[in-house]
């Protein structure tokens, strides 16, 4: 009776662990899937006119934009704490104007265990307003910045949330548009948000 309950036990633990597994590899290949669609539209809006950010020069040879390889691990859940001061701060750009934000809150999260922590900002003139979709903004340097990716960090945009979590891939990390054409005016991440480790996901430089 107790080698049938021990035999039992095992293929209950199998059998979940199996299922775990499965539906792992499913969340990671729809990521994968996500990830992929989504760099593939950006390239044919940046070889549409109207909707391009790249210069006319850059447009004769554009074939695509450059990416580190997709990696589930920097798809990372954060903690969200808002701030209800909702602190105003100028951020600088790269053609040497302000832009007008608040610190939305700070999300916290951990990579290889190890715990970190963003600042989120929203555009001054969105606050008090009903938008939602991609309201919250978080450019952010590390290890990486000068080096495989632009020395004046990447972006996020994340959408505003009813509870206390978020989402950050970062995997969808982008350069600011002025990598491809300096006439653009792109906030330059803060010192708070600069992160110190390598995040090897995301948009690279562009050669």
């Amino acid at each position: 009776m107790k080698n049938l309950l021990l035999l039992s036990t095992t293929l209950l633990f199998v059998l979940l662990t199996s299922v775990s597994c499965n539906n792992n590899d499913e969340e990671i290949k729809n990521h994968r899937q996500k990830v992929e669609a989504f760099r593939k539209q950006k390239d044919k809006d940046y070889m549409v006119p109207e909707k391009t950010m790249l210069t006319a020069e850059l447009m004769k040879d554009f074939e695509g934009l450059n990416y580190f390889p997709i990696d589930y691990k920097y798809n990372v859940k954060a903690q969200l704490t808002r701030l209800e001061d909702l602190p105003k701060i100028e951020i600088k750009t790269s053609t040497g104007n302000v832009s007008d934000y608040v610190i939305y809150g700070k999300l916290s999260f951990k990579i290889d265990r190890k715990s970190y922590e963003l600042s989120v900002y929203q555009s001054a003139r969105l606050v008090g307003t009903d938008r939602t979709k991609g309201a919250l903004f978080v450019p952010f340097t590390d290890k990486t910045s000068g080096e495989e990716t632009y020395g004046g960090g990447r972006y996020l945009v994340m959408d505003i949330s009813e509870g206390n979590q978020l989402n950050i891939d970062f995997n969808m990390a982008y350069n600011p548009f002025c990598v491809y054409n300096p006439e653009h005016s792109c906030p330059i991440p803060p010192a708070e948000n600069d992160l110190p480790i390598k995040i090897p996901v995301g948009e690279v430089m562009y050669e």
